[in-house]
């Protein structure tokens, strides 16, 4: 197994109790150097709890957390600093100004002198307040201002892991955007990602591969193709001048059909899309299609299939 391709982070049995309840349940992934991985679940899933478990900033009831092999554990602080977490909650100073807070946090990190003027000229550019924005306060920015702050304020310490809890809760579109490209190029350099959210599209969109969270639980994890392949699609589909042999031809290949009240519309719902099998049937079989359309699966779907619930209830 090359470097760029071998395991970073390895979760093993992790539990959480609060009291009774169990936040967390025996959660074991393992995840690879330079993936972007999706945290994907409703809220209440257990995303941000297993993220400060990982952080180090809280300890789990059971089960232990190896960052490249060394156990990460609360009073082990130079593990610790290979990994930045965007909290949900703003983590900056009102009265500091962007560029001050990234010279702050950049401090604490040890940094100085050109390297830190480097590396916040840098991360200003990444998070788009460069400009005449890197010197105004935080209180007059928009929310989606305030978020990239925020996720520039984790990166100032250049951490092999970069965590973001839900980092474009409320923000315009604008900014999760830049929010997107930022995650983006910070990966290009190697960066492994760890992005927890409830919306199904920007994990779709975002993630190499995505663990689906509920109640506590890790349910699925894999990439968005073998996901999809848990959820059904359904194929409508109505054809010319419609037959009775037709539908005996139909059904015969097609075991599955489903005949519609409406002369020639038929249906078929499968987890495998047997789209293309239908058509080469119906073309060699000289059947004119008058229309054919897919309902085809979405991680919504797919949560569906595997709790009985919308990801949103």
């Amino acid at each position: 197994m090359t470097l760029a391709h071998s395991v970073i982070l390895k979760i093993q049995n992790i539990s959480k109790l609060h009291g009774h309840f169990k936040a967390l349940n025996n959660i074991s992934i393992e995840i690879k150097r330079g993936e972007i991985i999706g945290l994907l679940g409703p809220n209440g899933a257990g995303k941000s709890t297993l993220l400060s478990i990982i952080s180090g900033a809280s300890t789990s009831t059971t089960g232990t957390i190896h960052l490249t092999g060394e156990q990460i554990q609360p009073g082990n602080l130079q593990l610790r600093s290979r990994i930045g977490l965007v909290p949900q909650d703003f983590a900056f100073y009102e009265d500091l100004t962007a560029r001050e807070n990234l010279i702050f946090f950049g401090q604490l990190y040890g940094l100085n002198g050109t390297t830190l003027a480097n590396k916040v000229n840098e991360i200003l550019e990444i998070i788009g307040l460069d400009e005449i924005k890197n010197d105004q306060y935080p209180r007059f920015f928009s929310g989606g201002m305030k978020r990239r702050l925020n996720l520039g304020i984790a990166l100032v310490h250049s951490p092999d892991i970069l965590m973001l809890d839900e980092p474009t809760v409320g923000v315009d579109p604008q900014s999760r955007n830049r929010i997107f490209e930022a995650i983006k190029k910070i990966n290009t350099t190697g960066t492994t990602i760890i992005y927890t959210t409830h919306y199904m599209e920007e994990a779709e969109s975002l993630c190499d591969r995505i663990a689906i969270l509920d109640r506590g639980k890790i349910i699925a994890f894999d990439t968005l193709e073998n996901l999809l392949t848990l959820a059904q699609s359904t194929i409508n589909f109505t054809i010319k001048n419609d037959r009775h042999e037709n539908f005996g031809l139909l059904r015969k290949n097609l075991p599955s059909l489903k005949e519609s009240t409406t002369p020639g519309s038929y249906s078929l719902t499968s987890c495998k899309n047997p789209t293309p099998e239908i058509i080469n049937f119906l073309v060699n079989g000289q059947i004119e299609i008058i229309n054919l359309n897919v309902d085809s699966p979405n991680l919504e779907k797919v949560f569906l299939t595997l709790t009985g619930r919308h990801l949103r209830d």
